[in-house]
Parts: C-alpha cells; sequence; structure tokens
C-alpha cells in the first residue's frame, strides 16, 4: 500500500518547507543525465521538475569519470546494447561486454552487477558464467541459506567456544580457530561475522555466553558480501549500488497487480542509478519501453552488434538449492542411532558429489553418496521445473536437526535425538532443446 499521497498529505496537513535531496554522490554525470531522461515522463513522483545533479564537489570532473579517457570505445557513456532476441543471446553479450570493461581495469566481479525486471532474465546469466568460469552468485541466495544457527559449521564453532576453559572470547582467538578449518562457504561466513564483530566491537573480550546471543542475531539477517558477478532483481537492487551494471532487457512493458503504469519505470530508473562508473542497457530486436527517450542523447552510445560465440548447451541449465522446507527434514532421524546413514552423512562436505534417484511414481527425489548410501530425501513439496531434468547435484549444506525441532506429529518415528541433514544443490538441464526465451 506504499503511496507518495501518504508524503503529499503531510505536506498539505503541516504545510511544511520542501526541501529536495537531488546531489548525486555515486553515478557520474552521463549515467545521471540519461537516467533523468529516462524517468522524465513518469507522473507520480516527488522529485518531478528538480532532476538528479551530480554533487558540487564532482562537477569538474570528466563526464565519463575516469572511463572517459580507459575506455576507447564508450569513452565514459552509457551503452545501449543490442543483444539479439532471446536470454541466451542476451547473457553471452552482456557477458562478453562486462569481461571487455573488468579487463580494461582489473576490476573485481565482486563490484559488477547484471540487474533484470524478474529472476527468470537472470538464469541464462548465471549458466553462462558457470561455463566461462566467471565467480557469480544470485541475489536471491541469502533467501536459501539453511539457518545458519543449525549448519554444522556453526554448531561446530559454537561447541568450541563453550568447550574454552575461558568464559570470554576475543577476534583472536575465534581467527585462529578457524585458520586451522578446511574452508568451505559455511566457515567463509563464518570469517564474515568475525569481521564484522571485530568492526562492531573494535576486537574487545566478550563473554562466550553473550558473543553466541550475538552471533544467533546476526545469523537472523545475514546478507552475505558479494564473492563474485551479482545476478539480482531491481527491487532487490533497492539501496545498493556497484562499479559496473548492466541492465537486462525483457519485462519491462508488465505492469503487476496492484501497480501504476509508472511502476515499471521507476524501477528501470532504479537499476540505471545502481551504478556508479559504467552503466550497460540490454535491448532486444523488439521496441524497448524506456529506451527511447535516450535517442540522440550525448550522454549515451548505441553499440553496432557484437558477434557472439556459438551458442552451447550448458547455457541452458538451471541452479536449484532447494530451502530447508523443500527437505525431508527427519529422513536420517528415523533411523537409529548407530544406523550407516549418520556415518555416511558426517562423512560428507558442502561441495561433495551426489546422485540422484527419482521415483517417478511416488515423486520421490533420494539423495545417495558415492557408496550408494542413500543419506537424504527431499519432501514432498518439492517442485523441479517440468521438461527438465537432473544431471549433477553436490552437498549445498549440511545441519543439525532433533526431536525438538521437528513437528510433533513426526516426533514418535523419531529413533535417535539428533541428528545430521543434507541439504543439497541441482543442476537441471532441458530433456530437450528448449526455444530460448524471447525478451522483447
Amino acid at each position: 500500500g506504499a503511496s507518495v499521497e501518504f508524503i503529499r498529505r503531510f505536506e498539505s496537513d503541516y504545510g511544511p518547507n520542501s526541501v529536495y535531496l537531488i546531489e548525486n554522490y555515486r553515478s557520474t554525470f552521463h549515467i545521471i543525465e540519461a537516467a533523468n531522461k529516462v524517468i522524465a515522463p513518469a507522473r507520480e513522483r516527488m522529485k518531478a521538475g528538480n532532476p538528479l545533479q551530480i554533487n558540487r564537489a564532482r562537477r569538474k570532473e570528466p563526464h565519463g569519470g575516469q572511463w572517459q579517457t580507459l575506455d576507447p570505445v564508450s569513452k565514459g557513456r552509457v551503452q545501449i546494447l543490442p543483444v539479439g532476441n532471446n536470454s541466451v543471446s542476451q547473457a553471452q553479450t552482456v557477458i562478453l561486454e562486462l569481461q571487455r570493461l573488468t579487463n580494461l581495469a582489473s576490476a573485481e566481479w565482486s563490484k559488477c552487477a547484471v540487474i533484470a525486471r524478474e529472476w527468470d532474465y537472470l538464469h541464462a546469466v548465471r549458466a553462462v558464467c558457470e561455463d566461462r568460469e566467471i565467480p557469480v552468485q544470485m541475489g536471491d541466495e541469502d533467501e536459501h541459506i539453511p539457518r545458519f544457527f543449525r549448519l554444522r559449521e556453526t554448531q561446530q564453532f559454537i561447541g568450541w567456544m563453550r568447550g574454552l576453559k575461558s568464559s570470554v572470547i576475543t577476534t583472536e582467538l575465534m581467527q585462529d580457530w578457524l585458520g586451522k578449518q578446511s574452508m568451505n562457504r559455511w566457515f567463509g561466513l563464518i570469517q564474515q561475522c568475525i569481521d564484522e564483530f571485530d568492526l562492531e566491537t573494535g576486537g574487545v573480550e566478550m563473554p562466550v555466553k553473550q558473543f553466541v546471543e550475538w552471533l544467533a542475531e546476526w545469523g537472523q539477517n545475514i546478507r552475505r558480501r558479494p564473492h563474485g558477478l551479482l545476478l539480482l532483481t531491481a527491487h532487490r537492487a533497492k539501496g545498493l549500488e556497484f562499479d559496473h551494471v548492466a541492465v537486462l532487457d525483457g519485462g519491462w512493458k508488465r505492469v503487476g497487480k496492484n501497480e501504476d503504469r509508472d511502476a515499471s519505470r521507476r524501477l528501470y530508473y532504479v537499476a540505471m542509478t545502481r551504478a556508479k562508473q559504467t552503466l550497460i542497457l540490454a535491448k532486444s530486436k523488439n521496441s524497448h519501453p524506456f529506451l527511447q527517450e535516450l535517442k540522440d542523447n550525448s550522454s549515451v552510445l548505441l553499440r553496432n552488434s557484437v558477434d557472439i560465440p556459438e551458442e552451447s548447451a550448458a547455457f541452458h541449465k538451471r541452479y536449484i538449492q532447494p530451502d530447508l522446507s523443500e527437505v525431508n527434514l527427519g529422513y536420517a532421524g528415523r533411523c537409529k542411532s548407530g544406523n550407516r546413514v549418520h556415518s555416511a552423512i558426517a562423512d560428507l562436505s558442502p561441495g561433495d558429489s551426489l546422485e540422484v534417484r527419482i521415483d517417478e511414481g511416488r515423486g520421490k527425489w533420494d539423495l545417495l553418496d558415492c557408496k550408494g548410501v542413500t543419506v537424504g530425501r527431499l519432501a514432498n513439496k518439492f517442485e523441479p521445473p517440468g521438461g527438465m531434468r537432473c544431471t549433477s547435484a553436490e552437498v549445498y549444506a549440511v545441519v543439525n536437526w532433533n526431536k525438538e525441532l521437528s513437528d510433533q506429529v513426526y516426533r514418535d518415528s523419531m529413533k535417535c535425538e539428533s541428528w545430521e541433514v543434507v541439504v543439497p544443490r541441482f543442476v537441471i538441464e532441458p530433456e530437450d532443446q528448449p526455444d530460448p526465451r524471447n525478451i522483447g
């Protein structure tokens, strides 16, 4: 129910003076100029008639910032990049251009982002990155982190602290313990936690009990640092900023339920203004609802079409991480403590390969280790995308579970008090060569 009308009503009710915050401290002049042109036709805006301006301290800088001399092609201008007419050709074209830019200045992939109207347009970008071994991270991965406090690595961390002779803990002690572990994505997350604790407290000693409480609260609000190219929607990008941004075509003509006619335009503006140094605007062969505003604009470069490599079947892969609600959490709990299931799970680590056995009749997905031991099962609610088959699987995480955490109706069937649960990650491919999704 958010609406500009609430702010306007405040204005009419109380008669305050209006102050417009229009100085942009982030983007280059060219990016700001292009963004202003795109948003200008939107009617319901608080800043209508008060466009963004580059902040006073940067007004004498080149309009393209440092990229005016770094990039002989764009010279720091916003690029409109023709990307063909389907999601795969778009993904290839955008990634090739981002590779060109990052090579020019040895830029870090973690400072780059690809932004789309909807998540579906990002799957092909993920697949191209995986195929080319470009570090990549989907912006919704935080939603699929199994409960941080229940992760095997977190429980090991807490168990170590509680076993210390001292009742207080320091950053130095924690770093020393972490340095002795075999690093994986979850120990990396604990490293982030320790770093943020050190920054917040200045590394002071803290009672173990108090730190564990702090750790639990931190785990409720995790936002992982980007470890590669970040793929996200314009909604998810709000409040973020990146050195280099590419905005995909596709879905911008859609008006969602309860959205006004300018909602997509405002989102596109949000996506554009995430960019600090360079901005790429993808354009399919079909008409784009907003880019006509940038015709003949001196801050914009309309690129010629570029040659892209032949399409690969790998670019149609999807990477799926079920969340805990889609995993049968009680599978190992129904086995007695001495059952080999428990030792088989204990031998697994994040990244280890799994075999998937699917019972089509019962709709069951069983997870097997390299020795053929069934180490887990997906819940009935898990529904893979239709028309696709699983080609590989790996251990995404291992979490600790117990009777008390289980639903009451299942507790009587549990044969041990606590156990570990394997959370998988799948790679799936189309059963037949698909028609690439049209992005016009």
